[in-house]
């Protein structure tokens, strides 16, 4: 048993929740915008572990989300497929993201 995290007991003495192995917290989230591909780099997340994912805002079922990874303490975003405009107007394959990083310990 770590020193660290979240236990809690019921008037009893019994634990009803334990969490004192593994912490979570909201490290970074950001909204970028359709075929936009950058990263960023968070210099505090050297050594820790984390949980990176993106998820579209758009609703329409078949519009990909951002890729999104990391490699140190750089986590980069690729657009999926690829951003259409034609003359009778615009065709959307990717899609506007939230990106979300997680660290936990």
């Amino acid at each position: 048993m770590s020193d660290y995290g979240l236990k809690i007991f019921d008037a009893s003495g019994n634990t009803i929740l334990d969490v004192a192995d593994m912490i979570t917290r909201l490290r970074y989230s950001n909204e970028v915008a359709a075929g936009v591909s950058s990263n960023v780099t968070l210099t505090d997340t050297d050594g820790k572990n984390s949980c990176e994912f993106s998820m579209g805002i758009n609703t329409v079922w078949d519009n990909a989300c951002h890729q999104f990874s990391r490699s140190g303490t750089t986590f980069t975003w690729v657009a999926s497929g690829q951003y259409f405009v034609w003359t009778g107007g615009e065709t959307q394959v990717t899609t506007d993201s939230i990106l979300f990083v997680f660290l936990y310990s």
